[in-house]
C-alpha cells in the first residue's frame, strides 16, 4: 500500500466501516394505506420498498430484519395479500425474518420456503433457520430469533413446537460464548417475564421487539420492564427502525428522525415517499386479483341475498322527509365515489364502509324481534350494477335494515346505536380525527 493510500485509509470516517441495520414488520395485512385521512396515511410495502432501495444505495451492507406478523387474518382476500406479501419481501432481501403469530395461525406450509425464516427456539420437529450468521467488515454477527409459546396454539397431546425460554436461555448462552461474536441481536416475541430472562442473561447486544401495540395513531416505541426498555417496531407496518453499527468502536448510533432505546431510531412512511416503482406492478396484479374475486363470489352472494333485509335510503324518504335531507347533505351521501376515486370499488375490506349491507347481517341479540330474525344472514349490497340503490353509507348502516319496519312500522321500530356504528368504520388510521361529539351533530336528525 502507498503511502498516499494508507494515508487516505486512517482519514476514512468510522462510517465506511459502519453496517446499517434496519428492522420491520408487524403489518398485520396493511399492505397500502387506504388513503382515507391524510394523517392516517402512513406505511405501505411501496414506500417501505422505496427507503430500502435508497438505503441500500448509500449503505451497500445494510442487513434487513423483518420481526414477522405480516400476514392477515384468513381469507380468500388474505391468500393474495400473503402472496405479495412474500414478493415485496423477496424484493427487500431480508438478512432473516422471524416466524410471527400470525404466521404461525395462517399455517406454516404457507411460508415460502425462499425466504430466511428464523425461529432459533423450534423443536426438532420445525426446520427454519435457527440462526443467521452475518459477516461484516471482517466480524461476524449472530442473529437469533425467540417466539413465545404463549403466542401460538399447539396441540397439548403433542411435543411443544417451540422451546421455552427456560431451556433456551442456557443453551444459547454456551453457543454465544464459544462462537464469540462481535454483535448479537435478539428478535423477540413475548411476554415480559421472558423478556426480563434474556436482558438477565446479558448475552444479546440488542434486543428489539415485535409490536404489542395494536392502536396505529398512539405508536407506542420501546417496551419497559424491570431491567429497562427495549426498542419495539411501529404497529402495521408504519415507519422502519435502523441504526448504525460502528463495528469498530462496538457500538450502534442513531440515524433517523426519532431517537429510540438503544441507538435506533425511526423514520415513518409518509404519503411523501413515492411509491416503488419495480413493486408497484405486483400491486396493479393484486388490484386486478381482488376485483376478479368480487366478481366470482356475486353468484354465491346473489344466491344468499334472496329477499334481501336492506331498502335503500329512497324508500325511507317517504316517511322521513327531513332525516332524509339531512343525510343527502352529509358526505355520508356520496361515500361510494371516495372509493371510485381510488379504483378500491371492488375491494370488500374497503367497502363494507362505503355501501349498505356487505356482510352477512349479524344483528345485536337484544334487539333482534322476530321478524328480522328470517333476515339474519343475508346480504344487501353486490355491486353497483346489481344493487345501485345500496351504494353509499345509508340510513340502514346505522339502524339496521328496515324491510321489516316498512312491512309494519308501528310495530317494528330500528334501533338508534349510533355510537357503536359510527366507531365500527370511523377508526384508527381511516379515521384518525373522528370525535363522535363534533361529528354527530353533522348528521343528527330525528
Amino acid at each position: 500500500m502507498t503511502s498516499g493510500l494508507l494515508t487516505l485509509f486512517l482519514l476514512l470516517p468510522f462510517s465506511a466501516f459502519s453496517t446499517r441495520f434496519v428492522f420491520s414488520g408487524d403489518l398485520r395485512g396493511e399492505i397500502k394505506p387506504c388513503g382515507c385521512a391524510e394523517e392516517g396515511d402512513m406505511g405501505g410495502l411501496l414506500r417501505q420498498a422505496t427507503v430500502l432501495r435508497e438505503q441500500r444505495a448509500t449503505s451497500p451492507e445494510l442487513a434487513y430484519l423483518n420481526l414477522g406478523n405480516n400476514f392477515p387474518k384468513p381469507s380468500e382476500q388474505g391468500n393474495l395479500k400473503v402472496r405479495l406479501i412474500h414478493t415485496a419481501l423477496r424484493q427487500f432481501q431480508p438478512a432473516a425474518i422471524l416466524v410471527g403469530p400470525n404466521e404461525w395461525a395462517y399455517g406454516l406450509n404457507t411460508l415460502d420456503p425462499e425466504l430466511p425464516y428464523l425461529l432459533s427456539n423450534q423443536s426438532e420437529r420445525l426446520d427454519f433457520l435457527g440462526r443467521k450468521r452475518l459477516e461484516t467488515d471482517g466480524r461476524h454477527v449472530e442473529i437469533l430469533g425467540f417466539l413465545s409459546s404463549s403466542l401460538v396454539y399447539q396441540n397439548e397431546n403433542d411435543p411443544p413446537l417451540v422451546k421455552s425460554v427456560e431451556v433456551v436461555v442456557p443453551e444459547w448462552q454456551a453457543d454465544l460464548t464459544k462462537t464469540k461474536p462481535a454483535l448479537s441481536i435478539l428478535l423477540f416475541r413475548g411476554t415480559d417475564v421472558e423478556l426480563e430472562a434474556f436482558q438477565r442473561s446479558g448475552m444479546f447486544d440488542l434486543i428489539v421487539s415485535g409490536s404489542t401495540n395494536d392502536d396505529e395513531l398512539k405508536q407506542v416505541m420501546a417496551r419497559n420492564t424491570k431491567r429497562g426498555e427495549i426498542p419495539m417496531i411501529p404497529t402495521k407496518g408504519q415507519g422502519l427502525v435502523s441504526g448504525m453499527w460502528d463495528a469498530q468502536a462496538g457500538t450502534i448510533r442513531s440515524s433517523g428522525e426519532m431517537p429510540l432505546p438503544e441507538g435506533l431510531s425511526v423514520d415513518w412512511l409518509r404519503r411523501d415517499v413515492v411509491d416503488d416503482p419495480e413493486l408497484l406492478p405486483e400491486f396493479q396484479t393484486y388490484n386486478m386479483e381482488v376485483k376478479e374475486l368480487f366478481f366470482k363470489n356475486l353468484d354465491r352472494m346473489d344466491k344468499q341475498q334472496q329477499e334481501s333485509p336492506f331498502v335503500g335510503s329512497t324508500v325511507c324518504q317517504a316517511c322521513h322527509a327531513e332525516a332524509f335531507s339531512i343525510w343527502k347533505d352529509s358526505r355520508h351521501s356520496h361515500a361510494f365515489a371516495t372509493l371510485e376515486a381510488q379504483g378500491k370499488h371492488f375491494d370488500p375490506e374497503c367497502l363494507e364502509c362505503h355501501v349498505v349491507g356487505l356482510k352477512s347481517w349479524k344483528p345485536s341479540p337484544d334487539w333482534v324481534s322476530p321478524a328480522l330474525k328470517s333476515f339474519v344472514g343475508r346480504t344487501g349490497f353486490l355491486s353497483p350494477q346489481l344493487t345501485p340503490h345500496l351504494i353509499n353509507v345509508q340510513c340502514e348502516n346505522c339502524h339496521g335494515p328496515a324491510r321489516a319496519h316498512l312491512a309494519n312500522p308501528s310495530a317494528e321500530k330500528p334501533p338508534h346505536p349510533a355510537r357503536a356504528v359510527c366507531t365500527s368504520c370511523h377508526v384508527g388510521s381511516h379515521s384518525p380525527s373522528f370525535n363522535f361529539k363534533s361529528y354527530w351533530p353533522k348528521i343528527r336528525h330525528k
